[in-house]
């Protein structure tokens, strides 16, 4: 209920979009087409969320390929999602790369696989039905990072329309009327609490809570487990939700990655190797996975393998050895990715070696003496290893033949790595127009959501899946908001 003289300031339009990442730049801008009037809400001073510090890839299924992207994406949620849901993300993910090159920027196809490793090349689960229909994209005009530029393609676009953005305004409540429809956000500006009317809905599109310590504790079983993403996010629009009535999904789901995390660092740097020539050992020096074999994203379900026997997570932290063309061959640390992508990692990874955070050993059993791995068990692990890259047969984790380099070259050098969260999937669950439902499963008048607060993604990632929800959510929940009769 809008309670009278308890605002400092009252501010009326169609459309309150609250978060301004990618989803609410894509629902604002979309609303605004569609002949809304917008006001965007940022917590944060820099607007951005997560599109400004990620690679940003999206889904663009080929436009043959419909139907099996809908049934590939719905193996991956383990029936944890509509197919209505998943149909109407396709559908209009179909039109990603149109819709941006009519924003004005330069659209070209990604192969995850062509970067760094883990990545894979290819389909994530290339085992799963229709798996060849999922394909991405990335804009490419801009000479900033990835990410970036398509961040700067969607804000130019913001502020081309004149569309009102105001930052440092955390909302920190829903508005309801008399029969529950949402009416409004109060959020603050310092100390002044500020109503924003909105005549015709409300888009939640804050991002998730992989920065909020308390949901992490309740919702996700793994520990521990870091942030990569905006500290913005901290679940502030799964609480406003919920106090409206809204039902939660997807709460355990995750997008996470290896990273390190030196001394002295609040947040974690995103790592990947620049040559195949590198194994993954848990804390007892063994191998246990198939190094290249993942879609980076999920490489943590080997990692987050909880022991009853041994009360805990035998596999963390893990180390990836390798030996020194392999660092010559690039910098452990991912540019441009994450919080710390600003770092000016060395390209030959020296400077991080003087300073600790990666480990030298002129052996393997000396390097596993620094790490505190028993050190004949190391040495076997590597042996072994270099031995299937000899013959160009992996038997225990079945590593194609092209990525069996050998650990040859002294030194040898071992970097402790941890999973963290690029972000959360789940929120507030949502509708095939992104209607935000309640307990009962009905929508909750003129309450949307959008991104990854509420993702539709249920158990299994896909790389570019959440760029691609992004894009489509933003627009669908614009359009479904701005579509709303006003109710003043």
């Amino acid at each position: 209920m809008i309670q009278k003289n308890t605002y400092e300031q009252e501010i009326e339009s169609d459309v309150v979009v609250v978060g301004y990442g990618g989803a609410g730049a894509a629902a604002a801008i979309t609303a605004h087409d569609d002949g809304a009037t917008v006001v965007l809400l940022e917590k944060m001073r820099a607007p951005g969320g997560n599109t400004r510090l990620s690679e940003i890839s999206f889904f663009t299924p080929p436009q043959d390929m419909a139907q099996e992207a809908i049934e590939h994406i719905e193996s991956l949620c383990f029936g944890a999602t509509e197919r209505e849901v998943i149909q109407a993300y396709v559908e209009e993910s179909l039109t990603n790369k149109a819709w941006l090159e009519g924003l004005g920027g330069k659209v070209e196809p990604t192969n995850l696989g062509q970067m760094r490793y883990p990545y894979v090349s290819g389909p994530a689960w290339p085992n799963i039905s229709g798996a060849k229909a999922m394909t991405n994209s990335r804009v490419t005009s801009g000479d900033v990072p990835y990410g970036r530029r398509l961040w700067t393609l969607l804000s130019s676009n913001v502020k081309r329309r004149g569309i009102r953005v105001m930052t440092s305004t955390p909302a920190k409540e829903l508005v309801t009327g008399d029969k529950g429809e949402v009416i409004g956000v109060v959020a603050e500006q310092g100390k002044k609490r500020i109503l924003f009317r909105s005549k015709r809905g409300v888009v939640l599109s804050s991002g998730g809570f992989a920065n909020n310590e308390d949901l992490k504790k309740l919702f996700l079983p793994y520990r521990p487990i870091y942030s990569l993403g905006s500290p913005g996010n901290t679940g502030d629009g799964i609480i406003m939700a919920q106090k409206v009535g809204a039902l939660l999904w997807h709460m355990p789901v995750i997008k996470a990655w290896f990273t390190m995390k030196p001394p002295g660092f609040k947040y974690p740097f995103c790592t990947s190797f620049c040559s195949p020539k590198y194994v993954y050992v848990n804390k007892d020096g063994r191998r246990f996975t198939n190094e290249t074999g993942w879609e980076i994203h999920s490489l943590y379900w080997a990692l987050c393998y909880y022991s009853p026997k041994r009360s805990g997570y035998p596999r963390l932290p893990i180390y990836g050895i390798c030996d020194k063309e392999t660092l010559r061959s690039g910098p452990l640390g991912m540019r441009g990715n994450g919080i710390n992508g600003g770092y000016p990692w060395s390209e030959d990874n020296s400077a991080e070696i003087a300073k600790g955070w990666i480990i030298e050993g002129e052996t393997i059993r000396e390097l596993a003496k620094k790490i505190n791995v028993d050190e004949t068990i190391l040495e076997e692990t590597v042996t072994q290893y270099n031995g299937y890259c000899k013959v160009g047969v992996d038997p225990d984790f079945g590593r194609s033949r092209e990525t069996l380099q050998p650990i040859v070259v002294a030194p040898c050098y071992a970097i402790e790595l941890w999973p963290s969260m690029t972000n959360t999937m789940g929120g507030p669950r949502h509708d095939n127009k992104a209607r935000v439902l309640n307990n009962e499963g009905q929508p909750i008048p003129r309450l949307y959501s959008a991104g990854e607060l509420g993702s539709l993604w249920g158990f299994l990632y896909c790389g570019g899946g959440n760029g691609g929800e992004m894009l489509a959510s933003g627009r669908i929940a614009g359009r479904s908001a701005a579509a709303e009769k006003p109710w003043c």
